[in-house]
């Protein structure tokens, strides 16, 4: 062994051969001073050498240790050691145990409390120690041996620091941790297998959890943070005087000691493990010391980490290692090394230096980053981004940081020489603490420059860069260079010198990967800090580096093994194989071309500028092809990285580069550049998402590329070659396609690209068309790729394609590709293969229909080998299948071939479940695919059905057990349902049918057709399968199948079924009653003749006993009373349980209660879960519990809806049914609170329930709405419907309850004695009157079966039963209100009940009496109008053929009419019980006598009607009669008529009289202005007849009311005041006019005032531009354009002004280019676009409910909203006749509104402000027929189908629905109003399909030119009709029923619209003639019956229909202007 003196010499030798000198750090006189004090380093600095000549020389003789592989073999002292062949079982048997424990207590730590950490410490090691800290055995802690499974409950006891949150029990833990953690570093344990699974030893583990749990204890709880801080302290001297003490141990020494019994050497490998557990964690939690608690604690540090100590580890582990020796002690050792050599750290002296200067280093951090901002980060990240630093307080741990710092690198640069000689985990860990050093020293630095000079940490960083041997250490290199970043972050001069040097580094230098990548991140860094010339010119020096290949090779310094993987010239001395594999695949060294490349992309990504990246791009992409082939790879993977960031130009560029290379590479073979290239791709795949434009660049590059490779030729072409060529480019993209769609699958917006389904499509085509069919060499190589589009591709038919009317088949032109006789022989023969059966329908395919079944039969097929057939029924949706009228099934050949794929692919699926080997292909992942089949067995497209059929079938023939699945099993029975429902919807909203419905579970949805009779024969053919699947199934498996039936019924919601009916509920039921053929025994039994005999009882006993255990029964009261119960080890009685809970269940409800008394909402769930428990009480109950009775009736009365009883009335009668005792109680409490309802006004009841004439509603110029009314039918029904409940149950229970007890039956009188009262007073809602006559017929019955009534009792009930009835005809006659035959049906059906109840009832028949007979008159009454109700009521079901319902009226089966007379006789009648009924005779029977008699009634006692406003019309007439003079005084009291009959009273027909005009006024006065509003013009011409001034007077004050109002006052008058358009010839009430606008205009003041101003002076500049037009009449429409647009711009729009024609709206902007000149000879009108903002209120919810409780979640706020409305400026035409017939149609609007009729017009508002000037709305969205003509479309359908889809469309059949309900509603005003010059012009059409009506100059009775050519009562063109599909569909009946209800619903309102047209009859329009009035009253044949009627609109359609004048006017205007037909 050489000398010490010879190593120092040779040590010296080798440090002169070095390059240069190391390199020092300057530091200050003090620093240096300190550095000469400090004597424990001084050895170290002056003695380096030595140092590490003893290292290397212990490492050099020290033998290798075994591979890792070997360490698992070794066990723990005293184990027994287990040989090779036994080793594995025995780490089995050792391991489980400890893990099991080790996890339960890890998981007991995480959960823990207070009491489980007490459990933990008495669990834990707690030996006795004495007060001197020495146990009774005499020895210290340390020495008293530790089990493992207290160790492992001291380290749980450890984790548990962590959860601790109060005082005391962190100094409890303290108390228990700290004793252990000061002789931890000599801890003793007991010999076990376990504690070598405590890695990597059990001393470190010990020591770290303990630091740790008292360091996260004393910074969390700042009470015991002293005494944390001393037992760190006490460790810290502890290992101190242990390292001091050490005695010096030779390697001879510590060879003996290997053979003593206690050997000293594991003293030392003790403390060293322990010290390094220490440093670990105080490096961790450095933060807990402050600033000169961590000086002194590297300090301490310091003085223990010797030479002396670091020499004998070194020792004591080298003799380790060597020995041999057999002791278990020893052994034991040698496992513990080989674990931290495992680890890639073995135990070392220089291991522990490097965890000191960890320790420094995060004291240094700590210099310049506070503490909670330590994890977020890389402090070298956050020293390169941070603008400002921490500034320390005190420069002394600054200093000592800075002068250790320094010692160590010269320290290390000293020992460098023995360094590169050393191991590889030697080198590894000195890099380590030289990288260390690094980091702190920059931190000191950035702290402070007067104390580190961050020039001299620059040189020493650059010569660490310059060293070879430094920059293969990734660590050490990554640290410099990011140190240097950080310098150049706060140093311009720094940062411009490294701009320099890096480039330099980066092309001279070859290095590792992730090293090449630091530097480029450094390189950025720094040239972020200069500007952007520094940037490119340093870009441009990378690249011109790439000018010559710097060589792929490594450079000298580098050595590789024939794997390829580096190694030093010193690898010879690695000692062990886990050792030597310190290098990974990033640490190889790449080659400058490469780190080049990687550097221009780091820079151009980071900088974050489009231009630079294509910079980058540009130069990249420039040099591939020029250099090499592997700076070609390079390029080619490294600008996909760039590609993200670049524009979308750049990266199409780029998409274009990698075709282009992919073309050349294919062509040459070159595999490499192939491979770069799909690597690319695939990160770009990898990498966009849906979200990013890229995105859609790159998907739609990959299909268009497939779709744009070469058309396919035959085989014996000579061109054959790039057929091939184009394949193998193909099948290069296929999986960065599969890649990019499914990485993207789930991201929403990949479906929104609208050419993605046909480039998805067209690719697979050409797929085929190049070869890749199932089973060819090259689909065989790419199936992954192949498979994995097929799995998230659509079906080839889009689903939409349904709606079109070409079908993509025929179109498609790429199917055509490759086409010749050759290749479509080939085609068919690979069919045939897998079609063997379709042999003669192949032959007749042409070649692009060869190609789609071979495509679709690829996808299909992948797809279903991927787990997926639910896409095949999509296929059957293209019109190809129907066009060529072959229809599957009956030769169409395509169709049949498809078919036949279909089942292919079902049995290909099949083949797989049936296997058995694999999950996704199990029954349960089948039944979730046959979920979606059967839903297509519902598709609207027949042949969509018919292939669902044969498949479901074919899976279920096959796999029986698949409907055993929940999934599949529910979803064929909600299907049921569904279809039911949708069947149902013919009778209960015929008219708004719904294109899809979905279950209310939301997991079973269909498509729905608008044919009822297509619904119910697909809902026949699923019934009949249905039932056949599943009693397939019940054989299959009877027991499971059933038991999935009695689920399905137990979790079926009501809600889903139309009342209690569901088809869905009733099959389960059915089928589970079935006996299956399995069963001999049952069927033996069901073989008895004439018997039917299932097993329902054994199935409804099975779910009765599912349904017992399903809800728990929350208490018992039928125990014994001897029983006793067990509670926390007292006896109790079962009665004290009770109470406590019968206690509880009552305060809930009260609760409850108050809640509602509150008015605060409560959940319905709430009060289920309340009463449920209250029941359950009930049930059992032996006791009289009136209060929770009380309660648990009373609570649903509260909250008074529907849903809650419902809820109600099935546990009332559970209770009622499971304890009778409770019967009589709970019904009293049921009829009380029915009682309380009817004086509360609840439900039936309520004022909410109101049916108000449309005359009195305000009337609006806007679309029907629809959606409104069937909100309005929704509330009205949710109102009725807890009554009608109620009531269904108390009929029911009286029939079965009357005859137990006259208690029952007295509490039914009393309940009808108040409700018939009630009855009296209700609103008589249309909706209503099912449930009043139930009323009605349940009194009926009680009277008839009474048996306690007296004769006088009797006698009253029946006079209150007949005053119920007869209260309901005090309204005028009343259609049922929505489309709900069902409804029409039932109340018919209820109203004859009545009637044959009545006339069969024996009550009063024979008597003598006079007040029976009276009562006999009254029954007479009722039932005369009962039939006439229901008479009316069977046109309104049946309007266009007779209902055979009458034949099922029993009593009433005789003629409808009764006499003249007979009727004259009852109205005295019906005047005695109430002179409404009487008033409203007149109108339901059409009787001049019964009129009379009324008016007759009326004059002799017109007091007695003084509430009926309709009265007055009867009495006055259409002029003042002579007989009325002393009548007209109680006008004053009579109530008010609707506003525009009361403007008729102003007209000179009335004589003046002043009692007419003072009612009048005040019926004006009593509405709203909101209702008034829509009668401004007919207001205005009252002012004609105003002589007294009372128009006058309502005028003004109404005007101070309403700013709106007077301005249309304004606006109206302006416009009557001449007679002709030009304002020559004024009116004669012009003066009149004048004075009302001066007197109107003058009452304005303030803010008035200025409003007015403001808003004629907006309207003055906006009308005003048709003057500035007429001198540009004569030029071009451009030039006029152009002028419209210069006086739009001059145009300020003010604040709140509005269009006079959108009072409703706020102009807030114009639309300044939106001026348009339109036709006109002589006139100048325009049209401009204006921002209209809007205020609407939501009201979908009622926000409170019936008693008022106010529900905050429902309120709506006022909302605003903002449109784009367009106007027309009229100037010379006259308006007033279009404001007219629009105010028509709006009134017509309001009465299709008060039935609920569902027909649409659209009123658009006109408004006249001047003579001759206007402005009119231009209706959105829509075209006229005349512009569809000129478009070349050749018919009406047409267009539909062009704009809508084909006929199976949703959108055509909603489109066609809404063009029938349209088209109805404009035929009768039509008709009504006369409208003519019905050309194509004048007819529109919006963009959802109605049909619209504009420009009425000519109505009434005038006609264009005189002529009347239209003779047709409106227009029915044949175009027309063939949208509707032809007479004889459902749609033309939809028309023709609509038209005749809407005829009906009109005529009742007949007066009041003649009174709008009356009022105006003065006005001097051009439409009124002298027999207007008698033509318009005419045309409504009040003479007829409502049957009558109905068959005259009917003979009216038919009439119109191809009405040859029709045909004759459109050719008239055809030839005379040109308008299209």
């Amino acid at each position: 062994m050489a000398t010490a003196d010879d190593s120092h010499k040779n040590t010296s030798a080798i440090a002169q051969r070095r390059s240069g000198p190391p390199t020092k750090f300057k530091a200050d006189s003090h620093v240096r001073s300190k550095v000469e004090v400090s004597s424990g380093y001084a050895g170290v600095r002056q003695g380096g050498g030595n140092f590490w000549r003893c290292i290397i020389a212990q490492r050099v003789a020290t033998p290798s240790l075994p591979h890792p592989s070997n360490v698992q073999a070794l066990t723990h002292p005293s184990s027994c050691w287990l040989t090779s062949r036994d080793s594995s079982a025995g780490q089995r048997a050792c391991k489980m145990p400890h893990s099991v424990r080790r996890a339960a207590l890890d998981r007991l730590a995480k959960l823990s409390n207070a009491a489980d950490i007490g459990r933990l410490c008495q669990a834990g090691p707690t030996p006795a120690f004495a007060s001197d800290g020495v146990a009774s055995t005499g020895l210290t802690p340390g020495r008293v041996p530790m089990s493992c499974r207290e160790l492992e409950i001291l380290l749980a006891l450890c984790q548990t620091a962590h959860r601790v949150s109060d005082a005391t029990t962190a100094r409890t833990l303290l108390k228990q941790l700290s004793p252990y953690l000061v002789e931890s570093c000599y801890q003793a344990f007991k010999p076990s297998p376990f504690l070598q699974h405590i890695t990597p030893s059990p001393w470190q583990v010990m020591t770290a959890s303990l630091a740790d749990a008292l360091l996260v204890l004393g910074t969390h709880h700042p009470s015991v943070r002293h005494d944390v801080s001393d037992a760190l302290s006490a460790y810290v001297a502890y290992c101190s005087k242990l390292a001091v003490g050490l005695p010096k141990t030779t390697d001879a020494q510590a060879d003996k000691d290997l053979h003593a019994p206690g050997y000293e050497f594991q003293a030392i490998t003790t403390l060293v493990t322990s010290l390094l557990g220490f440093l670990e964690t105080a490096s961790l939690h450095v933060h807990f010391w402050q600033t000169s608690a961590r000086l002194e604690l590297i300090d301490s540090f310091q003085s223990v980490l010797q030479d002396k100590f670091l020499i004998a580890t070194e020792a004591a582990v080298s003799a380790i290692r060597s020995s041999r020796h057999p002791h278990p002690t020893a052994r034991a050792w040698k496992y513990y090394l080989r674990q931290y050599a495992s680890q890639g750290s073995p135990l070392s002296a220089m291991s522990l230096r490097a965890a000191f200067m960890k320790l420094v280093e995060s004291c240094a951090v700590l210099l310049v980053k506070p503490y909670p901002d330590r994890k977020d980060q890389d402090i070298l990240h956050f020293l390169t981004s941070a603008e400002a630093l921490v500034a320390p307080r005190d420069v002394s741990l600054v200093e000592k940081i800075a002068v250790v710092t320094t010692q160590e690198l010269s320290g290390l640069d000293e020992g460098s020489d023995y360094v590169q000689i050393g191991s590889a985990w030697q080198q590894r860990l000195a890099n380590s603490v030289k990288a260390s050093c690094f980091t702190s020293y920059l931190c000191c630095s950035m702290a402070t420059e007067n104390v580190a000079d961050p020039e001299a940490l620059l040189a020493s960083l650059e010569a660490c860069l310059t060293d070879p041997s430094q920059i293969g250490d990734v660590e050490l290199a990554c640290v410099a260079l990011k140190c240097q970043s950080a310098l150049a972050r706060h140093s311009t001069t720094i940062a411009s010198a490294l701009s320099r040097t890096i480039p330099r580094f980066l092309t001279t230098r070859a290095m590792p990967a992730l090293v090449a990548k630091a530097a480029a991140e450094s390189l950025l860094s720094v040239l972020r800090r200069l500007p952007q010339d520094t940037a490119i010119t340093t870009l441009y020096g990378l690249g011109n580096s790439l000018s010559v290949d710097r060589g792929a090779e490594p450079p000298s310094g580098w050595m590789t093994f024939g794997d390829g993987r580096p190694s030093r010239s010193d690898a010879s001395n690695l000692n062990s194989q886990a050792e030597s594999n310190v290098s990974s695949s990033d640490q190889l060294p790449s080659s400058i071309t490469d780190t080049v490349v990687t550097a221009i992309v780091v820079v151009a990504r980071g900088l974050n500028d489009e231009k630079i990246v294509a910079l980058a791009l540009s130069m990249l992409v420039q040099k591939v092809g020029k250099v090499s082939t592997p700076v070609d790879l390079k390029v080619i993977s490294e600008t996909a990285f760039l590609a993200e960031d670049g524009s979308v130009a750049d990266f199409k560029s780029l998409l274009r580069l990698y075709d282009r290379i992919t073309r050349e590479g294919v062509a040459s073979g070159n595999l490499a550049v192939l491979s770069a290239v799909e690597q690319a791709r695939l990160y770009l795949s990898r990498t966009l998402k849906g979200s990013d434009p890229l995105y859609t660049v790159y998907l739609q590059h990959l299909l268009e590329s497939i779709i744009s490779k070469g058309e396919s030729r035959p085989k014996q072409s000579p061109d054959a070659m790039e057929l091939e060529l184009a394949a193998r480019e193909m099948a290069t993209l296929l999986r960065p396609l599969a890649t990019l769609v499914a990485s993207n699958v789930a991201t929403p917006g990949i479906e929104e690209v609208e050419s993605f389904p046909i480039l998805q499509r067209d690719a697979w085509y050409n797929i085929i068309v190049h070869g890749f069919g199932r089973g060819s060499p090259i689909a065989t190589r790419h199936f992954n790729e192949l498979k994995m589009l097929a799995r998230y591709t659509h079906s080839l038919i889009d689903e939409e394609r349904a709606e079109t009317i070409e079908s993509d088949i025929e179109l498609n032109i790429v199917l055509r590709r490759g086409k010749s006789s050759q290749n479509e022989s080939d085609r068919k023969k690979r069919l045939l293969q897998v079609l063997p059966d379709f042999e003669s329908d192949l032959r007749s395919l042409d070649y692009a229909e060869l190609v789609f079944l071979e495509a679709m039969h690829l996808i299909e097929t992948l797809r279903a080998e991927s787990g997926d057939i639910t896409q095949v029924g999509y296929y059957f949706v293209d019109p190809f299948l129907e066009d060529k009228g072959l229809p599957i099934g009956k030769g169409h050949a395509l169709g049949r071939c498809m078919e036949g794929v279909a089942l292919a692919t079902m049995d290909a699926f099949l083949s797989k479940t049936l296997e058995g080997t694999q999950q996704e292909f199990s029954t349960p992942y089948l039944s979730e695919q046959l979920s979606s089949i059967l839903a297509m067995c519902c598709h609207p497209i027949k042949r969509v059905q018919s292939v669902a059929y044969r498949c479901a079938s074919r899976i279920i023939g096959t796999v029986p057990s698949v409907l055993c699945q929940r999934s599949s099993l529910f979803a064929l029975l909600d299907l049921l349902t569904l279809m039911w429902s949708s069947c149902l919807e013919a009778d209960t909203n015929e008219y708004d049918w719904r294109d899809s419905i979905t279950v209310n579970t939301g997991v079973t949805s269909v498509h729905l057709s608008d044919d009822y009779d297509a619904r119910n024969a697909t809902l026949t053919r699923l019934y009949n399968n249905a039932r056949t699947w599943i009693a397939t199934a019940v054989e299959t498996a009877p027991l499971d199948v059933k038991g999935l039936l009695q689920t399905y019924l137990s979790e079926y919601s009501d809600d889903e079924g139309f009342g209690h009916l569901s088809m869905g509920r009733s099959m389960a039921l059915e089928l589970g009653s079935l006996i299956p053929q399995a069963d001999q025994r049952l069927q033996a039994v069901a073989t008895q003749p004439n018997l039917n005999t299932n097993s329902a009882s054994d199935f409804l006993a099975q779910y009765t006993t599912r349904q017992e255990y399903r809800f728990t029964d929350p208490v018992r009261y039928d125990e014994d009373a001897s029983s006793r119960s067990m509670t926390n080890g007292e006896v109790t009685s079962p009665h004290a349980s009770t109470k406590s809970k019968l206690a509880s269940i009552t305060a809930r409800l009260q609760f409850i209660e108050s809640c509602f008394t509150r008015h605060e909402a409560v959940p319905l769930s709430e009060l289920r879960e309340a009463l449920r428990k209250a029941a359950s009480l009930l049930c059992r109950s032996r006791d009289d519990q009136s209060a929770i009775i009380r309660l648990f009736v009373g609570l649903p009365f509260y909250n008074f809806t529907k849903h809650t009883i419902k809820l109600a009335l099935s546990m009332w009668m559970g209770v009622i049914k499971e304890n009778p005792r409770m019967e009589s109680r709970i019904l009293v409490e049921i009829l009380e609170n029915w009682i309380s309802t009817v004086h509360r006004k609840l439900g039936l009841f309520s004022d909410k329930v109101v049916h108000v004439d449309p005359f009195y509603q305000k009337e609006e110029f806007a679309p029907s709405d629809l959606e409104g009314i069937a909100k309005q039918q929704q509330r009205s029904h949710d109102l009725i419907a807890p009554h009608y409940r109620i009531l269904q149950f108390l009929s029911s229970h009286y029939n079965a309850a009357r005859l137990g007890s006259q208690l029952v039956e007295r509490a039914y009188l009393r309940l009808l004695v108040t409700t018939l009262e009630g009855l009296r007073y209700t609103a008589g809602h249309p909706l209503a009157r099912e449930i009043h006559f139930h009323i009605i017929l349940l009194a009926q019955r009680v009277l008839d079966t009474s048996t306690v009534l007296e004769e006088s009792a009797k006698w009253r009930l029946k006079d209150a039963l007949l005053a119920a009835g007869l209260a309901w005809f005090r309204h005028p006659p009343r259609w049922s209100f929505g489309g709900n035959k069902l409804q029409v049906k039932a109340e018919t059906k209820v109203m004859t009940d009545v009637a044959n109840a009545i006339e069969a009832s024996p009550i009063g028949v024979g008597q003598a009496v006079a007040a029976w007979k009276h009562l006999q008159a009254k029954q007479r009454l009722l039932l005369a109008l009962i039939e006439n109700e229901c008479f009316r009521l069977s046109v309104w079901l049946s309007p266009i053929e007779h209902s055979n319902i009458l034949q099922k009226l029993g009593a009433l089966q005789r003629a409808k009419d009764h006499p003249e007379s007979m009727m004259a006789n009852m109205v005295s009648v019906a005047w005695q019980e109430n002179p409404a009924i009487a008033i409203h005779l007149a109108s339901r029977f059409k009787l001049g006598q019964v009129s009379g008699e009324v008016r007759s009634l009326l004059l002799n006692h017109p007091e007695q009607a003084l509430d009926e406003p309709d009265a007055v019309g009867i009495m006055l007439g259409s002029s003042l009669p002579k007989d009325v003079a002393s009548q007209l005084k109680y006008l004053l009291y009579w109530a008010p008529v609707n506003p525009v009959t009361a403007v008729t009273l102003f007209l000179p027909a009335y004589g003046f009289h002043p009692s007419i005009i003072q009612y009048a006024v005040r019926a004006l006065e009593s509405h709203s202005v909101d209702i008034t509003f829509f009668y401004v013009p007919q207001i205005v011409q009252s002012l004609r007849y105003d002589e007294l001034g009372y128009v006058e007077r309502y005028i003004v004050e109404t005007g101070k009311l309403s700013q709106l109002f007077a301005h249309q006052i304004i606006w109206n008058m302006k416009a009557n005041a001449y007679k002709d358009e030009e304002a020559t010839n004024p009116d004669p009430v012009k003066p009149t006019l004048d004075k009302v606008m001066d007197r109107l205009i003058s009452s304005f003041s303030g803010e008035d005032k200025d409003f007015y101003e403001r808003e004629f002076a907006f309207f003055d500049q906006v009308t005003g531009i048709s003057g500035t037009l007429k001198p540009f009449i004569k030029k071009s429409k451009p030039e006029k354009k152009q002028k419209i647009e210069e006086e739009l711009r001059k145009i300020d729009v003010d604040v709140g002004v509005y269009l006079p024609s959108n009072p409703d709206g706020v102009v807030i902007g114009i639309d300044r280019k939106s001026g348009k000149p339109l036709q006109s000879h002589a006139k100048a009108p325009y049209m401009a676009t204006f921002r209209i903002r809007r205020d609407y209120v939501d009201d979908e919810e009622d926000s409170t409910d019936q008693n008022g409780a106010l529900d905050t979640s429902n309120i709506e706020q006022a909302k605003t909203y903002e449109v784009w409305q367009s106007a027309i400026f009229k100037v010379g035409d006259d308006c007033r006749q279009d404001v007219l017939a629009l105010q028509m149609i709006a009134a017509f609007r309001g009465i299709f509104h008060s039935v609920g009729l569902p027909v649409y017009v659209f009123p658009y508002r006109v408004t006249a402000t001047a003579p001759g000037c206007g402005v009119i709305d231009v209706l959105p969205n829509s075209v006229s027929r005349d512009m569809l003509g000129r478009e070349a479309v050749n018919g009406l359908k047409e267009w539909f189908e062009s704009r809508f889809g084909n006929r199976d469309a949703p959108a055509f059949q909603k489109a066609r629905a809404n063009f029938v309900k349209s088209l109805a509603a404009y035929s009768i005003i039509s008709y009504l109003l006369q409208f003519k010059d019905r050309h194509n012009g004048n007819i529109m059409f919006d963009d959802q399909g109605h049909i619209l009506h504009i420009d009425f100059g000519f109505c009434f009775d005038i006609v264009p030119g005189g002529v009347r050519f239209e003779r047709a009562p409106f227009k029915l063109t044949k175009e027309m009709v063939a949208v509707m599909g032809g007479t004889d569909t459902q749609s033309f009946r939809w028309f023709e029923e609509l038209c005749v209800k809407a005829f009906l619903v009109s005529r009742q309102h007949m007066e009041a619209l003649a009174h709008i047209v009356v009022c105006m009859l003065d006005s001097g329009l051009p439409c009124f003639k002298p027999e207007t009035m008698d033509h318009f009253r005419s045309r409504f044949v009040q003479h007829k019956t409502d049957r009558e009627a109905a068959q005259y609109v009917r003979k009216m359609v038919s009439d119109s229909f191809a009405n040859v004048s029709t045909w004759v006017y459109d050719e008239f205007q055809l030839k005379t202007n040109g308008i299209p037909f």
